[in-house]
């Protein structure tokens, strides 16, 4: 059970935005190619940049947060020792993790809802975009909870240091 899920997870946040993007791509070159040399431009193109486009940021948001690629301001909490710089991370995180949580029903009733609204050209119901943000909040706050509980694990003196933060000290 684990394995497929971690497919699934795989397949989510690494090749659906690889795919989006070179739907997006593609449709984009074929939508200028059609406006400016044939003067004919085409409607589903502009769907298909969209779709791709919400599909690309939100998976590959997701698949960012997996491997800590992510942008992160971390001046500050870089300069401080490991305790401390472990409870303003932790901070952040539970404030991250409790504003997520207050999302999830909100968005995931809203996607449901949205289900009568289809998308103009491809009459694609508007559930399968916005569903994907439901996932992009479920994997945040899982990975931030992984962050939190190490965290947890320097403040209580179990671990040294976070590899985010021990890493930060590499870099300097």
């Amino acid at each position: 059970m684990r394995k497929t899920l971690l497919f699934l997870r795989d397949i989510l946040e690494y090749y659906v935005p690889i795919l989006a993007f070179s739907a997006m791509f593609i449709s984009f070159l074929i939508q200028v190619f059609f406006r400016y040399v044939m003067h004919d431009p085409v409607t589903w193109t502009q769907e298909v940049i969209i779709m791709g486009f919400i599909w690309t940021v939100i998976f590959g948001a997701c698949y960012t947060m997996r491997t800590r690629s992510h942008v992160a301001f971390t001046m500050f909490y870089d300069r401080m020792k490991p305790k401390p710089a472990a409870a303003l991370r932790l901070l952040g995180n539970v404030l991250i993790v409790v504003t997520f949580l207050a999302l999830i029903v909100p968005s995931f009733r809203y996607s449901l809802f949205i289900q009568f609204e289809k998308t103009a050209v491809f009459r694609i119901p508007l559930t399968v975009m916005f569903l994907s943000f439901v996932y992009f909040l479920l994997s945040v706050i899982g990975y931030t909870l992984a962050d939190i509980v190490e965290d947890a694990r320097v403040l209580s003196g179990r671990l040294a240091d976070s590899r985010e933060h021990k890493n930060a000290e590499i870099r300097q």
